[in-house]
């Protein structure tokens, strides 16, 4: 969604507090008891929506990429990791490439794709959400965008899960460090010679990394290894948010079955569904800024080069935004919510994102509209973006 992972940033507590299902009452209260929260070990956390919206505008508080590259990078990597008028020209690039009526074409695709997977399973009256449908379905589709061979999806998934942190808990920082730099020096090499051959043939390809090698900035072409850095920012990405945001939507969904009913009774709800869903869950619980000057927020200061943080979850139930936030009303609008950031940075896939939810929950709840959580499990979450570990349902 809209934030970058940097597992170094987050203490054993708060890693921990993402593993429970509900944690939006403590959002809530965060939000109109604390505004500006400053941890025991130094750490800053804007908690209310009118001060998350105000800092994302300004231009004297940076991205994510203030402290260098992320996500493993080699380089920063456009847009996420650049600001000011280098970021803008990056995301007049990209933008068309993920408009909304582009993004609509691939609608049949991701109910296709929706129905194989469900094929898959359906006569086993069980399934594990988590492995069996909320990460292949993303993966493959964006996969299939980018022209890149289906067979090789458990290697992108390798790739990413490992640059995003999902590492058994308690390793070594050193080792996990390690793995995590080997996966990048991977996936770089991957779309190396991706990029390589396709220029090398004369083939860029009528898809995103096609459209990369032809696309002109200012009437240039992109250099070659901007292509590359991009490419590596939409696998990380790409594979990971919506399979992330689908375990959070479906989690809350085999708990609610009145709301369920009600969707599957009323699908042209999905839609405004889908916005509160994300509203509510917050798959992105937070993001990272640096103040390049000295600010004051909710009457605290915030030094020049202190990188503080945005919690999205707090901001997408404060009171003083939302009427009952903590009720899940699927005709909620206006809806403006923050999961997918907000300011310079927000997604680059934003109508990606809501039209392969919204079409695969509906196409999922059209095959199978009743189920549950297996009896005697208990949902864990963890990682940033949040997802549950293990999402097994019977029907």
């Amino acid at each position: 969604m809209a934030s970058i992972y940097t597992a170094q940033l987050f203490t054993p507590e708060e890693l921990r507090s993402l593993s429970q299902p509900d944690p939006q009452a403590a959002h809530s209260e965060m939000a109109a008891k604390c505004p500006f929260h400053r941890g025991p070990d130094g750490t800053v956390t804007i908690t209310r929506a009118e001060d998350v919206i105000a800092l994302c505008k300004r231009p004297d508080v940076l991205g994510p990429g203030a402290q260098g590259a992320t996500m493993g990078g080699k380089r920063p990597l456009p847009p996420v990791d650049f600001d000011g008028a280098e970021h803008t020209k990056y995301r007049r690039m990209l933008d068309p490439l993920f408009s909304a009526k582009r993004m609509a074409a691939l609608e049949p695709l991701v109910r296709q794709l929706a129905d194989e997977l469900i094929n898959k399973f359906i006569d086993k009256r069980e399934c594990d959400l988590q492995d069996d449908f909320c990460q292949p379905l993303p993966s493959i589709l964006f996969l299939s965008l980018m022209g890149l061979p289906a067979s090789d999806l458990e290697q992108f998934l390798s790739f990413k899960n490992i640059i995003l942190g999902h590492l058994p808990p308690g390793m070594p920082l050193p080792e996990r460090m390690a793995l995590i730099r080997d996966a990048s020096e991977r996936c770089y090499a991957y779309m190396t010679a991706e990029v390589d051959a396709r220029t090398a043939r004369n083939e860029p390809g009528d898809n995103l990394v096609g459209w990369l090698l032809t696309a002109q900035i200012d009437g240039v072409k992109l250099p070659r290894e901007k292509v590359i850095d991009i490419c590596y920012v939409m696998v990380i990405a790409g594979l990971d948010t919506v399979a992330s945001a689908l375990t959070c939507l479906f989690a809350r969904l085999a708990r609610a079955p009145e709301l369920r009913k009600r969707l599957v009774a009323e699908p042209a709800l999905w839609g405004s569904a889908v916005e509160e869903l994300l509203r509510y869950e917050s798959p992105v619980p937070r993001t990272f800024r640096t103040a390049t000057q000295d600010l004051e927020v909710a009457g605290e200061k915030i030094a020049a080069g202190t990188t503080f943080f945005l919690s999205w979850a707090s901001a997408n139930l404060d009171e003083e935004a939302w009427a009952d936030p903590l009720a899940i009303d699927p005709e909620r609008k206006p809806n403006p919510h923050l999961a997918f950031g907000s300011g310079f940075h927000r997604c680059v896939g934003v109508a990606l994102g809501r039209m392969e939810m919204r079409a695969a929950l509906d196409q999922f709840h059209k095959r199978l509209p009743d189920y549950q959580l297996k009896p005697g499990h208990e949902l864990v979450f963890t990682g940033m973006p949040r997802f549950a570990n293990a999402l097994p349902i019977v029907w």
